[in-house]
């Protein structure tokens, strides 16, 4: 069905098969702007804001093939209902035409934009070629010098206070003598001005009251810019306001009108109605406002923004209004509309893991988003599943001479309960000061269980529990620090699953019953939510476990610790490590949709002391739909370890404690919401530590290059913005466990999805990062 429909699209790759007679499609066009007098090096500038002015624009390209017009044509269909008519109109792009094109008004458009960039004295025309019913069109703008600004002076004569705090910022200004004229610079400045005395108490004040006059006549392409306020201005405008009074409607619903009858007076503020929904002493750490204070908008916006932000409130909304008794103050309405304070919600899923576990499963939540009366947010949510997965890394049959225990497929079953309970403010033994963020600050609690059952392997009970806190200071950065991290597994396995444990000591190591004490940091970089060219994230995580309880244990007088004879508590050994993990992505921004994003992971774990090993759950793997995706989940490595055919039909996935991989995508629309991709991945892991089960898996710095696992592939992504479904079809390039000099295998490419060097194809929900 795919074929066909890719058939047919490029059936319709005659662009003009649909453009009438007469007429031409508007295949492209180029700006161009010659100003050999210009010392102002703004050319390219020009062009670039000049070509966003076009309009229409043509159908979108990629490699000079317009996918939305080749579906057009290839559909097109002159009646209104059926299939071919549906396809048409939604996902294909009827042709641009020339006819729509206006050049004279886009003309006169980009003469207007050279005259608010300081070309007083430019002319704008255009050319039209049409060659075999495509035209191109070509604009060409002639600039001399642009103008510069002499001097600028702000008539500030009056003794009024707003004059005095405008007189202050003079020397932030935007606007700089000699300087080309910007009337774009001219309206920051006026935003600046008001941003500046709204956080100065100002709050009637607007950028509109602020007047620019630009004298043109004093000669040699040089303006004066004089800055004054309307004569009109109100005088309410040119005075800064205090705050007197702070009602906070605590559950407010829209129509309620303000009484004060059952108003709750708590340090200063009123209260209304009373403390049945979320207690005031909560509440006010995140209300800004102080009576007597001066108004900012700064702690406006912070008290609207940490208000949205609580689980127990759906809308916030501040209002001032002046005071009838004092007209040089403000009474603040902060209305707050309570969410929905209860929920249950049951989800029917198919289950894809990165070990390549798939199944059906089902998960009933549980939602209380006020549960003491402080916007407390809990959650409890039960998750049940069935999984089966064919092969650690190949499928079908097990081979002649390999056991392969119970049914065709592995089964897994897995129960899990998880508790958790998000307070939104840092509770904590020391009496810190109140961080000043539009963000939420959270404690947060956790407790839960899980239970998986590998049928005829092992069966596996994890109890965790868990407090920490997560804090964003600003728009940039997010912490996360848990202090308190435990976890404690415990696993009953079959005859047969002993007997793969006992001939691979490392292995077995990893699946002892054992406790995780330790704690969990992590530090977030990302300006993804601007609109930039260049887009950064950069995620640090570090895990440590058991070194304090070995401290303990130590000063305690307890016996070192050895492989035989480990330390431990409650008769389990416990795990001691750290880790270190780094994820870094960049996003190139190209054009309004296309994107080129890298990706480069790196990560180390060491285990020490009372362990001599990583627990499996902390080791990690390579391969799978967020990794390096021409590679089944989790079966890459360590090193150019080759899995043998006696792990490849059992339940083992490939880890280790060292991991680097690299990713690069190019994504770019196809049209409506299906979106397109083209990437490379490649990653290892490797060990730290030599296994005699495990032969080429050590780390070894000078053939970090040599080891890797390279693929590369093409995807189909559809992104209808509130969820992606996105199909990955991975290619093997380079496999690292063949000899040094047979380790590319493209040209080995058999077309397929099964055998060797065969495709890949992973199935995932969201973007792989």
């Amino acid at each position: 069905m795919p074929l066909m429909f890719i058939a047919l699209v490029m059936s319709g790759c005659n662009m003009t098969k649909t453009v009438p007679e007469g007429d031409a499609l508007f295949a492209g066009y180029n700006v161009r702007v010659k100003g050999e007098k210009d010392s102002s090096n703004r050319q390219a500038d020009m062009e670039t804001e000049l070509a966003a002015t076009v309009r229409p624009e043509p159908n979108f390209s990629i490699l000079g093939w317009r996918p939305g017009l080749g579906i057009y044509n290839a559909f097109y269909t002159e009646k209104e209902s059926g299939v071919k008519h549906w396809i048409m109109d939604k996902f294909g792009d009827p042709p641009v035409l020339l006819s729509e094109v206006d050049t004279g008004a886009v003309s006169t458009v980009m003469s207007n934009r050279l005259h608010n960039r300081g070309y007083f004295n430019n002319t704008v025309g255009s050319e039209t070629t049409i060659e075999e019913k495509k035209a191109t069109i070509e604009w060409t703008a002639s600039v001399g010098e642009p103008y510069r600004i002499r001097k600028i002076e702000y008539t500030l004569n009056d003794s009024l206070p707003v004059h005095q705090a405008i007189a202050q910022t003079k020397t932030n200004s935007r606007l700089q003598p000699g300087e080309p004229y910007d009337l774009g610079r001219m309206t920051q400045e006026r935003v600046r001005i008001d941003s500046l005395l709204r956080n100065r108490g100002y709050y009637f004040f607007s950028p509109e009251l602020l007047i620019f006059s630009v004298d043109t006549t004093v000669g040699d392409r040089q303006v004066d810019v004089l800055l004054r306020i309307k004569r009109a201005a109100e005088s309410r405008a040119l005075r800064p306001y205090t705050i007197d009074d702070v009602f906070i409607m605590a559950n407010y619903s829209v129509g309620d009108s303000l009484s004060t009858n059952d108003t709750l007076s708590f340090r200063g503020y009123h209260y209304i109605p009373n403390e049945d929904y979320v207690k005031a002493r909560h509440l006010l750490k995140g209300v800004f406002l102080e009576q007597d204070s001066l108004y900012t908008r700064q702690n406006q916006l912070l008290t609207v923004r940490r208000m949205s932000g609580l689980p127990a409130y759906k809308f916030a909304n501040l209002e001032y209004e002046r005071d009838t008794a004092q007209s040089d103050k403000l009474d603040a309405f902060l209305y707050l509309t309570p969410a929905l304070k209860k929920s249950l919600r049951a989800e029917a899923r198919m289950v894809n893991k990165s070990n390549n576990f798939a199944g059906p499963g089902v998960t009933v939540s549980f939602r209380n988003r006020n549960a003491f009366k402080g916007s407390e947010l809990f959650t409890l949510e039960v998750t049940g599943s069935f999984e089966s997965r064919t092969g650690g890394t190949g499928t079908g049959e097990a081979p002649e001479g390999v056991e392969q225990v119970g049914n065709d497929n592995l089964t897994s079953y897995e129960l899990s309960a998880q508790a958790s309970l998000s307070i939104p403010r840092i509770v904590s033994p020391f009496n810190l000061r109140n961080l000043r963020t539009e963000f939420v600050p959270q404690t947060r609690i956790g407790l839960g269980f899980n239970f998986l059952n590998r049928v005829e392997f092992f069966q596996m009970n994890s109890y965790n529990a868990t407090y920490g806190y997560n804090w964003r200071p600003n728009q940039f950065w997010t912490f996360d620090a848990t202090p308190i991290n435990l976890q404690y597994v415990r696993v009953n396995s079959s005859e047969y699953f002993d007997s793969l444990l006992q001939a691979r000591p490392f292995l077995q190591r990893s699946f002892e019953n054992q406790f995780i004490i330790g704690s969990i940091y992590q530090a977030t970089y990302s300006n993804q939510m601007l609109e930039r060219t260049h887009q950064f994230f950069d995620n640090i995580t570090l895990d440590l476990s058991g070194n304090s309880l070995n401290a303990v244990q130590s000063l305690t007088g307890s016996p070192p610790p050895t492989d035989e004879e480990p330390r431990s508590i409650a008769g389990s050994r416990f795990s001691q490590y750290v880790l270190l993990d780094n994820d870094f992505r960049y996003y190139l921004n190209i054009g309004a949709e296309s994107q080129l994003v890298t990706r480069l992971v790196t990560g180390a774990g060491y285990s020490y002391g009372n362990s001599t090993t990583l627990p499996y759950v902390k080791q990690f793997s390579i391969g799978g739909p967020n990794s390096v995706r021409a590679f089944r989940a989790r079966s890459v490595g360590p090193g150019t370890y080759e899995i043998p055919d006696t792990a490849a039909f059992a339940f083992f996935d490939q880890t280790g404690d060292i991991r680097l991989q690299a990713n690069l995508e190019y994504r770019f629309p196809i049209a409506g919401f299906f979106k397109g991709a083209v990437f490379v991945d490649a990653g290892n892991i490797w060990l730290l530590r030599e296994d005699p089960d495990r032969l080429g898996g050590k780390f070894e710095a000078n053939d970090i290059i040599n080891e890797l696992a390279v693929g590369t592939g093409f995807g189909l992504r559809v992104d209808v913005e509130f969820f992606v479904i996105r199909l990955d079809l991975g290619i093997p390039v380079r496999v690292p466990y063949r000899d040094s000099g047979e380790r590319f295998v493209l040209n080995e490419f058999n077309g397929s999805f099964s055998g060797e060097n065969s495709m890949v194809l992973n199935i995932a929900i969201g973007y792989p990062f």
